[in-house]
Order: structure tokens, then sequence, then C-alpha cells
């Protein structure tokens, strides 16, 4: 964690940086609080379900077990301030030195040309805080068009009440992703690492919601993982356990990704992967 540069000599290294960063400092007490018990808890939830993999959020997978709660995880996040506030800090800085989707793609010249003032170009779906919008923004600061966060009221409310540096520019939209899409042709619906929380029919729920407001110039950007088959990058699959572990959910593979976008009735127009890593992948869908 430090360096020794003379006998009596030390410094900060690139570890204790990233340690004291936004995600860093973050990330440690988010994780100890909230993920360790649930991890913790699988070799006992395995003995207890002879070793099946099987898992649904019945209140029988391991989140439970180790927290020792009947919450599900984001209503046992919300309702601790202090955890809600380290989950916000680790979601914005866990990326920090890596390629972003906007690497992967010139999102200006790929998705919003023609674009007039009260064009919705950017949706972020289910966006927390705002990260992807600023990005967005920041990139292009000519870009035309609406940049629009969305997500459930109590996170628009800390939005409002707490902005982000650099959040100038973008409007706030209260909304449920499991209710009809509210904001009729945007050029691109965009999610990160939702679908990824839910299980196949859900996903499959939230995604006709998006189709029903799609028109010809809309897609959908998906932001996800798309796990290989075999020699998966090992912070793929410990995002993997940890979805298991926590929501009994999984990082899909490319076949697994292909069945929830067909029974959602929508297709694969583009792939982009813009990380070695985790394996990320930008997926631009269409209706089929």
């Amino acid at each position: 964690m430090i360096s020794q540069l003379e006998d009596d000599e030390f410094a900060a290294n690139n570890i204790t940086r990233a340690l004291v960063s936004l995600g860093g400092r973050s990330a440690l007490p988010f994780i100890h609080a909230t993920i360790a018990p649930a991890v913790n808890a699988m070799p006992q939830y395995l003995r207890e379900n002879k070793y099946s993999t099987k898992m649904a959020d019945s209140g029988d997978i391991p989140w439970y077990l180790g927290q020792d709660t009947p919450d599900p995880i984001f209503k046992w996040i919300n309702d601790r301030p202090p955890v809600l506030k380290s989950f916000m800090g680790w979601m914005a800085g866990q990326r920090e030195g890596l390629p972003v989707f906007l690497d992967a793609v010139d999102f200006k010249k790929e998705f919003a040309k023609g674009a007039t003032e009260s064009t919705p170009v950017f949706v972020d779906v289910g966006g927390s805080m705002g990260h992807q919008c600023i990005a967005v923004r920041q990139r292009y600061p000519d870009l035309v068009g609406r940049v629009v966060l969305q997500d459930l009221p109590a996170t628009i409310e800390k939005v409002k009440t707490n902005p982000l540096p650099g959040f100038e520019g973008i409007e706030v939209s209260p909304h449920d992703f499991f209710k009809p899409q509210p904001l009729q042709g945007a050029r691109v619906y965009y999610m990160r690492n939702v679908l990824h929380d839910w299980p196949d029919d859900k996903c499959i729920e939230i995604l006709q919601n998006l189709k029903s407001a799609m028109t010809p110039d809309s897609r959908i950007l998906i932001d996800e993982m798309i796990m290989p088959e075999k020699g998966a990058p090992w912070r793929a699959t410990q995002q993997d356990f940890i979805m298991a572990s926590v929501l009994a959910a999984k990082e899909r593979s490319h076949s697994e990704w292909l069945a929830v976008f067909d029974g959602a009735g929508l297709r694969i127009e583009t792939l982009w992967k813009y990380t070695e890593e985790l394996s990320d992948h930008l997926i631009a869908l269409v209706p089929r």
C-alpha cells in the first residue's frame, strides 16, 4: 500500500491513491457492510440447498441468510443513509481508469444526426445520480438535443438536492422502468448495469416498455458484460458471483442475452466491446 523510498522515507503509491479516491473510500465500507456478509453466506446456502445453483429471489438466497433480514438488497440499502451514500460513491468511482462506452462509439455521429433542441438524444434509464449523462455532455459539449436522467422519485430528489459537478444542462424525469416509458421517440434509451440485476422475465418487461416508446430513429443501448463461454476475466466472474449472492441474478453470456432480447421482440443491430478486464459491451437494439 506504500512505497519505501529510503530507510525512514515512505510515499503513497497507486494502491494508496486508489483507496482514497471516491470509489475506493466508498467501496470499502459498502462491501464490508453489504456485499461481504452475503458472499460469506454462500457456502452455508449451498450446503442447505444441496449445492443447487438455481436461485430465485424468494427469501432464501445468500443475501437474506448473510444479512439476517427479510428486506431485499435495494430496500436495505435505501433504509440506511450511510450505506446508500457509500453505494452512490462506489457506483460513481468503481470504473476509474477503465474505458467507458463513449470510447467505443462516436455517439454524436452514430445517434444524434439531425437532432433538434427538442429531440431527446440520450435518456439514461435507471441512471442513478447521472454519471453517464454528465459523461455525454462533457464528451460532446455542443451536442444538440436533450439529455435526460430517469430514476425512481427518491433518487431524483437526491439529484435535485445534491447534483454532481457537471450536471448543468441535464433534465431529470422520475420514472419506474417497470411502467410504460413516458418519453417517446428518444434517439437513445440507455441502460448500464440495470438488466443484470433482474431475471429474464423482468428484463423482458423492462425492454418491452422501452420498445413501445421507440420510433424508427430510436435505439436501445444496453451497456453490460457479455460473459465468455470459457476463459472469462476474473473481475467479470467476481461480479457474477456477487450478483448471485445478493440478487439471485447473474452476468449473461451472448446466448443468454439473445434469449432475453428475442423474448422482448428485439434484435442486436451492432455490438461494441470496450473492455477486456470486464468484458463490457455496448449493445444496440432495434425491434425485430
